[in-house]
């Protein structure tokens, strides 16, 4: 049985660093700033971070043609590191979730109505998993976008 176990994960393993070793480039597009070609699709992200097909911020956004790259960086150098010890080219912190997303999101148009949220739920678990607290952000109540810590 481990015998078996062996070859199904050296496998897999063929099998992912061939993927990201393709030859055939990500389809892509010129940024808003025309400063890069990012890709159109999250493809390549896909390949390990299968749980992203499904989430509820990398699908909303996908369907308005953004696309991981556009939030992380092409990220090329992490994309082909088996050792997965390389971070994407850009990481958002805690501390930098709110900036980012105002890039492209307007505050909330009704901040009591958040104020009121917020002290609804405070110390409470959503269904996303996250505690909310005074200093909660955008993703703590939005969406499931995190890599789970090993």
């Amino acid at each position: 049985m481990q015998r078996y176990l062996v070859i199904a994960i050296c496998f897999a393993l063929v099998a992912t660093t061939s993927c990201l070793r393709s030859t055939t480039p990500a389809p892509t597009s010129v940024s808003s700033s025309g400063s890069q070609d990012l890709p159109t699709n999250n493809g390549l992200c896909l390949v390990c971070h299968l749980d992203f097909d499904d989430d509820p911020i990398a699908a909303d956004h996908l369907r308005r043609d953004i696309t991981c790259a556009h939030c992380h960086g092409k990220s090329t150098a992490h994309m082909h590191d088996e050792t997965m010890m390389t971070s994407p080219d850009i990481l958002h912190g805690r501390a930098e979730v709110k900036a980012m997303c105002g890039h492209c999101h307007q505050p909330h148009r009704n901040p009591q109505a958040v104020e009121n949220f917020r002290k609804k739920w405070l110390g409470r678990k959503r269904e996303n998993g996250r505690s909310i607290t005074a200093d909660s952000t955008c993703t703590d109540c939005h969406g499931l976008h995190t890599i789970p810590r090993r």
